[in-house]
């Protein structure tokens, strides 16, 4: 059966759905395994939350403040950050939201109350990461991705996986408000730590004060206008979330203003935007503190004399003048010849590349589709021999394999007849390190899948395709070892050590023991091949139709993990690479010299391997596009696995 891209012209839309990446199916098969393993995770979690919101909204403002209390504790908290006018304005706004009714008094003060504790949860949570991230550079650069990704996408987006995890009700309303109103108060704590002089800085740590008192008293009170504003705005932001929190029966004020859009009620929808109104305007105010207000401590006050400094005058030392005129520029040295093993690289490169390309057009697989099988049930028995670029062959670890084949060879090619090229990385031997790995992962675990059909076996092409990753493999490591010999060694810290062992379980748990194919179709079709072998001409026409009534009427479905004894087993591909990885990452703490660069190399090279064979899976599967059938969850999470290993790899290969 030909995939259906062969009908469909390459420009029509159509052709997309044909490809379809199936990433829902992927993140629906991630929140089920997650509801059903971590509940008591999940649990804990929501703990701390349902006991806030029950003793700030259930006890303390609707059961134990009686209604002029509250108004005078919200006019007391305006005097004292504000002013008088702000006081009574609070008060004031509060009380109009109960002259509306005893009702909207009640969902006035469930308002309150859950943006009071997204605020105090937000505020313990951000503020320490602020600080952590304007001292931590690290830190932030991999932080500021997630606050990005947090504001950009539309709370609809993770308010669905959070329902599926935490349930409907106020509590994951407030998980939901988190998630959208954190990112301000990290990002402004972060920007006014960093904003802080550094002259300051460096007088108060002149003057003996330790670091924790140089943030406490100096930086932290610079910082507060900044810290403030990030306040405001996570709490205008919890606000906003109001409405949308409704929807999954949050309660408070967005409850009354849902029941008017779905009803058309004007009186409801205008008593509760009134009251919205009130509560929004009153936090506001209050969360903005009079600027006129000087709140400075002691080591605060350095700033106005350091201000008020004179730079001194240094007098020219004699005899300097005349050496102060600019050296020449430098020339850049001309670029140095290949030694012997990066000539062999080279070639090893050039050789096996392009042998390893040619492979892919020799038979890969006889009799049977060996990928094809787990879709297609008529591939298990498909007389003929089958190429590395066929569907029913290698598909795409074939044709991963001719492309990264081809690119080393040019690669081998650039080293050896351009000199200007050996500086760039595809020319070096990391390269061809890296791309032996890749080409040996990805034959080994095509070759590691175990077949359905009874008569498959192999062709030569894949023994000869081993056989050409091997050379570009092995001389890449000849390579690779003789260009590391005169690097500095790559520190080796305990929180890349941690990092590389939760890795390691990540890729071993979720990515080789789940789930790589996910079958939901019904047994119909593979009845009706069954019966109409076994009729051999005789009339069971009325068993075979009442088999496939029942097995229209079921739809089942079928996890086939990475390591399941009647499964693909292309799991342990996967899991042998991590191990590898993981020795090699750990070894590095021991090991010295050339052997630390040589060892990032290899983890480099080990966790594109990993993410090839990952994405070789998808793509052969999307490329079947069968119907009902998807590659799992745990091929996405390998690639994205590998995908992290390879980056922890390139950086401890670069030199210090």
């Amino acid at each position: 059966m030909r995939s259906n891209t062969l009908a469909t012209s390459f420009w029509d839309n159509r052709t997309l759905d044909v490809w379809e990446i199936p990433f829902g199916r992927w993140i629906e098969e991630i929140v089920f395994w997650l509801t059903t393993h971590i509940k008591g995770f999940l649990d804990a979690v929501k703990w701390p939350v349902d006991k806030l919101l029950e003793l700030i909204i259930d006890n303390l403002l609707q059961t134990w403040l009686p209604w002029p209390i509250i108004l005078l504790l919200f006019f007391l908290l305006g005097l004292t950050t504000r002013n008088v006018l702000v006081g009574l304005g609070s008060a004031a706004g509060l009380l109009v939201c109960g002259l509306l009714g005893n009702e909207y008094w009640d969902l006035t003060m469930e308002t309150v109350g859950m943006i009071i504790v997204a605020v105090l949860i937000c505020t313990a949570i951000g503020i320490p990461l602020g600080i952590l991230a304007a001292r931590v550079d690290s830190f932030w650069g991999r932080l500021r991705p997630v606050l990005d990704g947090m504001q950009v996408i539309h709370p609809f987006v993770y308010l669905l996986p959070i329902i599926f995890l935490f349930g409907v009700r106020r509590t994951p309303g407030v998980l939901a408000t988190l998630v959208f109103a954190l990112p301000p108060i990290v990002r402004l704590t972060n920007l006014g730590l960093r904003q802080v002089p550094a002259d300051v800085v460096e007088a108060a740590r002149a003057f003996g004060a330790t670091e924790s008192r140089v943030l406490r008293e100096v930086q932290l009170p610079l910082a507060r206008p900044a810290i403030m504003a990030g306040l405001n705005q996570t709490l205008l932001l919890s606000l906003s979330m109001v409405g949308i929190v409704a929807i999954i029966a949050g309660g408070g004020l967005g409850k009354p203003i849902l029941t008017a859009l779905n009803t058309a009620d004007i009186p409801i929808g205008a008593s509760a935007g009134a009251g919205l109104y009130f509560v929004g305007v009153l936090l506001d105010r209050i969360s903005q503190p009079d600027d006129k207000v000087d709140r400075r401590s002691l080591f605060a006050r350095m700033r106005s004399a350091w201000s008020t400094r004179s730079e001194s005058v240094v007098p020219p030392v004699p005899g300097m003048e005349a050496d102060s005129e600019m050296p020449p520029p430098a020339v850049a040295p001309a670029p140095a010849g290949l030694s012997a093993p990066q000539r062999i690289g080279a070639v090893a490169a050039i050789g096996g590349g392009l042998f390893c390309a040619f492979t892919t057009f020799l038979t890969w697989g006889n009799d049977a589709g060996l990928l094809s099988g787990y879709a297609r049930f008529d591939d298990n028995d498909l007389p003929g021999a089958h190429s590395g670029l066929d569907a029913t062959g290698g598909s795409w670890f074939g044709i991963l394999f001719g492309l990264v084949g081809l690119a080393v060879a040019i690669g081998g090619a650039s080293a050896l007849w351009s000199p200007r090229s050996r500086a760039k990385f595809f020319a070096s031997a990391g390269a061809f390190l890296a791309a032996g790995l890749v080409l040996v992962s990805l034959v080994i675990g095509y070759l590691s899948v175990s077949p359905r059909g009874e008569n498959y076996s192999h062709g030569t092409g894949t023994w000869l395709a081993l056989l050409g990753a091997l050379v570009v493999l092995v001389g890449g490591a000849v390579a690779a070892l003789r260009a590391s010999s005169d690097a500095e060694a790559a520190r080796v810290g305990t929180k890349e050590v941690i990092g590389i062992i939760v890795l390691a379980l990540f890729l071993a748990l979720a990515g080789a023991s789940g789930s790589w194919i996910l079958d939901q179709r019904s047994d119909a079709a593979q009845i009706a091949a069954e019966m109409a072998a076994e009729a051999e001409g005789a009339d069971q026409g009325g068993l075979a139709a009442e088999l496939l009534a029942e097995a229209l009427a079921l739809t089942r479905r079928v996890t086939a993990r990475g390591l399941d004894a009647d499964g693909p087993r292309i799991g342990y591909i996967v899991l042998a690479l991590t191990l590898v990885g993981s020795v090699v990452a750990l070894g590095r703490i021991v090991r010295r010299g050339s052997s630390q660069r040589f060892g990032g190399l290899v983890m480099f090279g080990l966790g594109c391997a990993i993410a090839a064979v990952g994405t070789a899976w998808i793509a052969t599967f999307v490329r079947l596009a069968t119907p009902a059938l998807s590659p799992g969850a745990s091929a996405f999470l390998t690639v994205i696995g590998g995908l992290i290993l390879a980056a922890w790899g390139w950086r401890a290969s670069t030199v210090p």
